[in-house]
Order: C-alpha cells, then structure tokens, then sequence
C-alpha cells in the first residue's frame, strides 16, 4: 500500500531542490546524517532521535542552535522516521555517543520499531520489512503484504478492529520501553531525555486520533516515559503553546505540492524554544566537565 514515508530516512535526495542537510556518512552502515560534520577528536555533544532531531524541513535545528550558543560542536545524528533500534544496531554511534560531553536522546516513536508482531528495515525504520503468524492470524481478513508503511498498516488494523488492536498495544508498548532502555543504558555519558512534541506525553486516548499513529513520537504515552526517566540523568519536557502547535507553516523550507507531510513536524519556532529549554541545563554541565578537567589537570 502507498502514501508518504512519514519522516522516512531518505530525505536528502527528497528535500534537495529546498534545503541543503549538508549530509554525511557516519556509523556501522554509513548513514546519512545531517551536518555540518562534527570534528569527533574535539569535544562535541551528541544528540540523537528522529525526524524532530533532525529538523526535516527546518534551517536551523535545536542541535545548530545550541552549538552556536554553547560554543560547543553538536554531533546531530537525529534521522528520520528511527526509532530506539535504529541507533542500537549501530554501535559506531553509540559509542561515539558516549564519547561526547553530553547525549541528548529524543523520546522517539514505537511505531517505527521492530518487535514481536513485525520488523522493519534496519536504516529506514517506518518500511515495513516482515509480519509476524501471529499478526497474520490476528487479522486474516488483511492482506498484510499490501502494505509497505508500517503506520498505514497499524491504522488500518485499527479502523477494522479497535478491540483486536489491544493486542499491538500491548507489544508496543512493552517492546519500546525495553529498547528505549536498553538505548539509555548503552550510552556511556551525561544523558538528557527529551520529550519534543505538539502533544503532551498524555496515556492512549479511548478513540485513537488518526495523528496518534505519526505525530512524533508515536504511540508513546506518558506512562510508557516516565518508565525510562529513572535511566536518564536529566528530564526535559517541551510542549509549545497552543499558537506556536498550530501553526502548521512557521518558516519551514518546503515543496508545499510535493510534500504536505512538513506540517506533521516541529518548525523553526519549536525548535528555537527547544534549544531555549536546553541551554542552561547543558551549559551548566558542560561548565562542570571543564572545572573537573581543570582539577585532574592541576
């Protein structure tokens, strides 16, 4: 089945006519990442998740903001529609990570997320790679192989059946939040969980909104977030105002005819205000790995 790769991890060659990404190739299978390309032999923060990090359709991301502001390099290895798995099958990432001042991980979807009911391709999470004889059997009356985006499938199976699809609740939730931490714990440094969205991290509403299933992060509720704030060092929660939410335009860099799929994502404004919320609580610790290294040194 079509439609739009929601945030898909193919957006350099999709987005070029509009924005420059000044991409590179980094990590175990030389995914594109947006730049500028940081310097890894000097100190850099590092921050990782999906389309909200990357700043699909957006000039200056919250990671080039805050290098500007900072005076510190950002490593933005944000890319689009990943989920928790995507940086957890790189270890050339992770590790890099962990080899920064400071991580600072998105909340990200359990949509785009390989689990027991289906799998995804390993660089473009929201491509459905497989379906599980269990999700077959759950839904005979679908033709799963029709479908080539995951969350097409899920919103389809829900419209069928709302009290079957109980059953993917469940998986998804249990599966992100194991990967999630597992995520948090493989990063060897300074963690920063960030929850960037139009929503507030608020439980499953009893209807499921069509948006639920894309606007980032998908599917995630504030239970399944708060399970993973023990395993962070710090917690930062932004949500913009009701104006700034609905301002579906906001300065974004895009083909309005070829790809209305922008206003799915934050713009310039959320990503201003979201630096704004970071600032101080990344500079504070970057003033004390400074002090500390001073003290080794002295």
């Amino acid at each position: 089945m079509g439609g739009p790769c929601v945030g898909c991890n193919t957006v350099e060659t999709a987005d070029v006519d509009v924005i420059d990404y000044k991409t590179y190739r980094f990590g175990r299978a030389s995914q594109l990442f947006r730049g500028p390309q940081p310097d890894l032999n000097q100190p850099y923060i590092s921050y990782i998740g999906g389309t909200e990090t990357y700043g699909r359709f957006v000039p200056n991301p919250f990671p080039k903001i805050l290098a500007h502001r900072l005076g510190v390099q950002s490593a933005n290895w944000g890319t689009p529609g990943a989920g928790p798995t995507f940086f957890l099958k790189d270890p050339v990432v992770l590790e890099a990570c962990s080899q920064s001042r400071v991580c600072v991980i998105s909340a990200m979807g359990a949509v785009p997320m390989s689990n027991r009911l289906y799998s995804v391709f390993k660089r473009r999470n929201c491509r459905l790679l497989d379906t599980s004889e269990t999700l077959r059997a759950l839904y005979p009356e679908l033709d799963l192989s029709e479908f080539r985006f995951v969350h097409n499938m899920l919103r389809r199976m829900y419209r069928v059946s709302s009290e079957r699809f109980r059953m993917i609740e469940i998986e998804l939730r249990q599966a992100w939040v194991a990967r999630m931490r597992d995520l948090m714990d493989d990063i060897e440094t300074i963690r920063v969980l960030l929850w960037m969205s139009s929503r507030q991290p608020e439980d499953v509403p009893a209807t499921l909104p069509k948006d639920f299933f894309t606007t980032s992060p998908a599917f995630v509720t504030r239970d399944m977030f708060e399970q993973i704030v023990p395993h962070a060092d710090l917690v930062v929660e932004y949500v913009p105002d009701a104006a700034v939410a609905a301002d579906r335009e906001d300065g974004r860099v895009y083909d309005r005819k070829a790809d209305q799929s922008a206003i799915l994502w934050p713009g310039p404004t959320m990503h201003m205000q979201t630096a704004e919320l970071l600032e101080e609580p990344l500079r504070e610790i970057i003033s004390q790995d400074r002090l500390i290294g001073k003290m080794l040194r002295g």
